[in-house]
């Protein structure tokens, strides 16, 4: 990949299911574009909203969390400057703190939008929210007379949501007006808070108005009013904030304020270039204004002084063009979902598909927005998959790395062992640099709590929804590839371990009996062939024989372990020639060797001692070695009639053995004239 020599721009930004941040996006792409800047959407796509409508308050199908990690990986993205919504990212942490989240990118120029930050290298836009809600409220109040008035709030830990929340309170306060905690809701800035609006009516049945935080959450009140038999703008007067684009179109049109994102977001790249070229930049207030409809009840009425500036012929024609544009374009987001949403489908039955290698799986993924139309995507991936459960310390992996991209729809992918690692200094904005000029959203990509990596793909705003939900199928593509690479790994070790329980059985039958380096029965075989004999049931004068190898060790420690094979088998083959082939002789342990022998034989067990003695002399004199062999014996005469017998001699002949071991030379080393 090629050096960065364009600015990039790392955008951090939540919520983007709802109107405002979308209107932000818009405006930062518009400008960036015009300035020649790339830019690295961080996306939040937060849908618990959307599921707790469907699923209920107290499902568990939530992994929202996930998505507050993905802000951290900007923080390698190697981008120039950082621009943050923070009103729509905090209210997502447990602990919503502007300051202490802006101290993670302080290495960086930050242009925070929707709160402020006083911290070096930070420098903020904020919407008049107090002036905004003020103003909707005041209007309430003046112009239709209102006297109680309820309130929706936004998300708590949120700047705007509190200012807002102060505007309401400040201008019922200026007009005497009584505000009792019943008239106040709490809300989320999403559309599915039906319930707290239900509630909010059934405690003051005699209201005059609702005012709400945002125009999604003021759709809600409509709705509910309406299910009530309630006439917006006559029986009860509705208010919102924002402006959206389906203000407009609701029934009746949406009394609202307009913060004009667009022209936030504008703001943000300039101000963010301008930083960059080491000028000063003031905070800023962005103005607000009332846009009067029919849901407060102003049909008909006109409108006051300052309204008729905003709605002067050349304000109202700009409006209508905004908002037809707006219309279209929704139209037209329509028609490319719901024709991409026929290839989904396709896509996930591509990836779930077996593939034998991780490389050409990734060349799949590419191939997949390949077929979406995506000219440029990149696939990062961690060397190995985490776990993140949401309630653990979050601590960004160092080992994202690029596995695969499409690049004008050629696509490559990277064996694991080239995949090139992300990192401050090479961070994405460097690898996927092409001399042109992008607008990159980032997608995390996981499935429950595995995260795998990230999606950085050039596609449109208005796409960015259908995206999120393709980088949700890669995310569980990636999972089940993973599940099939253990699975396919659990089948390889098993076979190969059934093999080597089949080799090892094999050995065992071999090993079960005889010991490798004598050739004798070992412990196992000797035990196994006196307990057959006790079974017989025969009572038969037995001798057992306990011998040890003196002074293995000796021989080990200065003529190596060699020679101490070599004299554990002389031993073996010593004690062999001083008894029978019908008799038993095992090896029973490194230096130990024991002996069943059968005879009536009046003293045989001191013939059998002399005889080993004996065999050790003659050994020595012809054997060469400057060490003797010599073997301290131990032997117990009895009756073997069962096996208990057998086990009581043991213990005897070992005790034997033990005292004749005290008798044994101190050292086995010849003399130079004995050797």
């Amino acid at each position: 990949m090629e050096n960065s020599t364009q600015k990039s721009l790392g955008v951090l930004i939540g919520g983007v299911h709802t109107y405002f941040p979308k209107e932000l996006i818009r405006g930062i792409s518009k400008e960036a574009e015009k300035e020649s800047v790339n830019i690295f959407y961080f996306l939040g796509m937060q849908t618990k909203v959307f599921l707790k409508q469907a699923l209920g308050e107290e499902s568990n199908a939530f992994y929202d969390y996930q998505f507050n990690t993905i802000y951290d990986y900007c923080r390698i993205a190697g981008v120039k400057g950082v621009i943050i919504n923070y009103g729509t990212i905090g209210t997502y942490f447990k602990d919503g703190n502007s300051t202490a989240f802006a101290r993670r990118y302080n290495n960086l120029p930050v242009v925070f939008l929707t709160d402020r930050v006083d911290l070096p290298n930070c420098y903020s836009i904020i919407s008049d929210n107090y002036q905004g809600l003020h103003t909707a409220v005041e209007h309430l109040i003046e112009e239709h007379r209102c006297r109680k008035i309820l309130f929706v709030k936004g998300p708590e830990g949120n700047t705007d949501a509190h200012e807002r929340f102060q505007g309401y309170l400040d201008a019922m306060s200026a007009h005497g007006l009584r505000v009792e905690p019943k008239m106040i809701a709490p809300g989320d800035y999403s559309e599915f808070i039906d319930a707290n609006v239900e509630r909010l009516l059934d405690e003051n049945p005699d209201a005059d108005a609702i005012a709400f935080a945002n125009d999604e959450m003021a759709f809600s009140g409509c709705r509910v009013c309406k299910r009530r038999g309630l006439r917006v703008g006559k029986d009860i007067f509705i208010t919102g904030y924002d402006n959206s684009e389906l203000s407009l179109r609701t029934d009746p049109p949406l009394t609202t304020v307009l913060q004009d994102g667009r022209s936030m977001g504008k703001l943000a790249v300039q101000n963010m270039l301008r930083i960059l070229d080491g000028e000063e930049v003031p905070f800023c207030r962005y103005p607000t204004r009332l846009v009067v409809r029919e849901s407060c009840g102003c049909k008909g009425k006109k409108p006051k002084e300052e309204e008729k500036n905003y709605f002067n012929e050349e304000g109202a024609a700009e409006e209508i063009q905004r908002l037809r544009h707006e219309i279209a374009e929704k139209q037209q987001e329509f028609i490319d979902f719901q024709r991409n949403s026929w290839l989904i489908p396709l896509m996930v039955r591509e990836l779930n598909e077996t593939v034998d290698d991780e490389r050409g799986f990734c060349l799949r993924i590419m191939d997949a927005m390949k077929t979406l139309g995506v000219p440029n995507s990149y696939l990062f991936l961690l060397d190995l998959p985490i776990n993140y459960n949401g309630e653990d310390e979050w601590v960004c992996p160092d080992n994202l790395r690029l596995a695969a991209y499409c690049r004008k729809e050629q696509t490559y992918a990277y064996s694991l062992l080239e995949r090139p690692l992300v990192t401050e200094e090479n961070g994405i904005a460097h690898m996927t640099d092409d001399g042109e000029i992008h607008q990159f959203m980032v997608y995390l990509l996981f499935s429950g709590e595995r995260q795998y990596g990230l999606l950085v793909c050039d596609v449109p705003v208005k796409d960015l929804s259908f995206y999120y939900v393709v980088s949700l199928q890669i995310g569980f593509a990636l999972h089940n590839y993973e599940l099939n690479k253990i699975e396919a790994l659990h089948r390889q070790q098993m076979f190969q371990d059934m093999e080597r329980i089949r080799e090892k059985n094999r050995e065992l039958d071999m090993k079960s009996a005889y010991d490798q380096l004598t050739g004798l029965l070992n412990l196992r075989g000797f035990m196994d062939r006196a307990n057959k004999l006790c079974e017989e049931g025969e009572s038969r004068k037995a001798h057992l024989l306990y011998g040890d190898l003196d002074h293995l060790k000796e021989i080990n420690d200065t003529w190596g372990h060699a020679e101490g094979n070599f004299a554990i088998r002389s031993c073996a083959d010593i004690l062999k020639s001083c008894i029978r082939g019908s008799d038993m002789i095992a090896r029973i342990g490194g230096d130990e060797f024991s002996c069943l022998v059968f005879s009536e034989k009046e003293g045989f067990e001191n013939i059998l001692k002399n005889r080993i003695v004996e065999a050790c002399k003659q050994f020595n004199e012809t054997s060469g070695k400057p060490y003797y062999v010599e073997i301290s014996v131990g032997i117990k005469t009895f009756q073997m009639e069962c096996y208990e017998d057998l086990h009581l001699a043991t213990i005897s002949a070992d005790q034997d053995l033990y005292e004749a071991k005290k008798t044994r030379k101190k050292s086995i080393k010849k003399k130079n004239n004995e050797l």
